[in-house]
């Protein structure tokens, strides 16, 4: 029996060593080609994955700014203010504000390549902001552009029976309630056009009502009508509001906590900012829009000319940066204004109204993380195709920022409160 399962084991062979040996090193092999497969896969889901966290965030805070530009001159009034007002308290912010404490308000204020100079600082409570080197900045102001839900609420006053009252939407959310503020605009249409004139709170001669059902009780509307806007209540409630009107600055600044710049922006990159100006004390508040910025360009399309002449025929005859100092002649066009009339229409918020077809934004920021394996393009041109000569060209390299990926946002819009487009 013994001999019997010897025999039957002798008779059977197993693996030799060379082969095991053979099939350790397939099985190794195997096993590099996919763990390096595996480490490719997850570093180009991690680029996308950056890369469309940047868009993302790109997309959401441009839209922002593409609404606020579009709400620009909504609710201001034109002709000459009975009562004084005051805007932002720090440059650049206050290069902004209007040369008169009673001048009708521009819609829009744009300056050109604003951290160039030494009005390159503006700040908040506390701290302290500097606009990158060759970056625009744009003003806009309306009453909707304000960040409080009074400032998105409107009205007009009906006469039932001899008593003035503020008409009253259905959904109770829209309209204004007591406590809150809003300004009174009076507006009459002629044959010249229409105005628009602010009426100061009788009582106090302040620049807003505090709203109630009987505030606007005293005037009559026979012949014009009445308007109520919303207004941003200052940051001390107790207050006074110092503009008829709400206001936010766009600009690319750093701040110098360093902490507020996220740890993955290339070195000297920005942050594209909101500024609120407050009633209180004209200081700003600053909200984030996009980080990683290196630059913002401002580009706008005029109606001045009807033909050769001075006037408006509803085509955009010419393109000019944020100051006026370089304009093109706008594509089919025959002619294009000066730099002079267009300086002149960037100071007078009538030609501004009647003349800014078009603002057209570029945002130049960074695409994901650094990454050693890529060269970026340099430079890179801020603008459009055609656009050269109102451009920025950013020199990527210089900058030290080869090894990012660099997206150009690019947002066009036509201001829905400007005369020019209805």
């Amino acid at each position: 029996m013994i001999n019997t399962y010897k025999r039957i084991m002798m008779g059977k062979s197993g693996f030799t060593l060379v082969e095991l040996l053979v099939v350790m090193v397939v099985f190794i092999v195997v096993i590099m080609i996919t763990g390096d497969a595996f480490k490719t896969i997850l570093s180009q889901t991690a680029k996308v994955f950056r890369s469309e966290e940047s868009n993302i965030e790109g997309v959401i805070g441009l839209e922002m700014l593409r609404h606020d530009i579009q709400q620009g001159g909504y609710g201001l009034f034109t002709e000459t203010s009975p009562v004084s007002y005051s805007e932002a308290a720090d440059s650049p912010a206050s290069n902004n504000n209007e040369t008169s404490n009673t001048a009708p308000p521009r819609a829009f204020v744009f300056r050109n390549n604003v951290g160039d100079g030494i009005e390159d600082a503006t700040s908040e409570s506390g701290n302290q902001y500097t606009v990158i080197e060759h970056s625009d900045y744009l003003t806009i102001k309306g009453l909707t552009t304000g960040v409080s839900a009074t400032a998105q609420k409107w009205t007009y006053l009906n006469n039932n029976l001899g008593v003035v009252t503020p008409n009253q939407w259905v959904s109770a959310a829209e309209n204004l309630v007591t406590g809150e503020r809003a300004i009174l605009l009076r507006r009459v249409i002629n044959s010249s056009g229409t105005t628009l004139t602010l009426v100061s709170e009788p009582t106090n001669h302040l620049l807003y009502f505090p709203f109630s059902g009987d505030a606007f009780s005293n005037y009559s509307i026979n012949t014009p009508s009445y308007v109520v806007y919303g207004l941003n209540k200052p940051n001390n409630s107790n207050d006074e509001s110092r503009m008829p009107f709400n206001r936010v600055d766009y600009f690319v600044a750093r701040p110098s906590d360093t902490g507020k710049v996220p740890s993955v922006c290339a070195s000297n990159a920005g942050i594209l900012y909101k500024a609120a100006v407050n009633q209180s004390d004209g200081k700003l508040t600053y909200y984030p829009i996009l980080d990683c910025v290196a630059d913002m360009q401002v580009v706008l399309g005029w109606d001045l000319l009807n033909g050769i002449a001075p006037g408006n025929d509803g085509i955009v005859d010419t393109w000019s940066d944020a100051d006026g100092h370089t304009v093109t002649m706008a594509a089919g066009a025959s002619y294009s204004a000066t730099v002079a009339e267009v300086q002149a229409a960037l100071l007078d918020p009538a030609a501004l109204r009647n003349s800014l077809k078009m603002i057209e934004i570029y945002v130049l920021a960074q695409n994901g993380r650094r990454d050693n394996s890529y060269i970026s393009p340099s430079p890179i041109i801020v603008g459009g195709a055609g656009e050269e000569s109102l451009s920025n060209s950013v020199d990527i390299a210089a900058a030290g920022w080869k090894n990012y990926r660099w997206k150009l946002y690019k947002i066009v819009v036509r201001p829905k409160n400007l005369l020019s487009n209805q």
